[in-house]
Parts: C-alpha cells; structure tokens; sequence
C-alpha cells in the first residue's frame, strides 16, 4: 500500500503514516514534502502490525512551507 511515512519511525513501535483523508492531490506533490522535507517519505510496503496516523491542515501545512521559504 503506498503510503506516506514519518523516516524516523521506521522500524520502531510506532510507525506513523499521514492520513491522507482531506487530500485529494497526487500523493508524490503533498504539501507535507515542503512544510517537512527531511521528515516524511512515499513507502510502497505493507504496513506493520501497529500503525499511529498523523492529520494535518493541508492550509496550515501551505502557510508553514510558505515561512519556511520566505
């Protein structure tokens, strides 16, 4: 299943994906890459026993690459 990872949550108990319900974009082009772009990554594995999912704003996630850049 292609899914959106938090790196530092490889291989560890709490595997952390973005839920990806409010997002209805190309998942390689989600604003998470620019807010966090060291943080997240695109997996194609299958995910482990435990999973914990993170919700973000897809504005606010906008208005931090926005910061970020300016």
């Amino acid at each position: 299943m292609k899914h959106i990872r938090q790196i530092n949550s490889v291989n560890t108990n709490t595997y952390t994906i973005v839920l990806l319900d409010n997002y209805s974009g190309v998942i390689e082009e989600h604003p998470i890459f620019d807010a966090y772009p060291n943080a997240f990554e695109i997996a194609e594995n299958e995910l482990p026993e435990f999973v914990q999912y993170v919700s973000f704003e897809i504005e606010e996630l906008i208005t931090l690459k926005n910061s970020n850049n300016g």
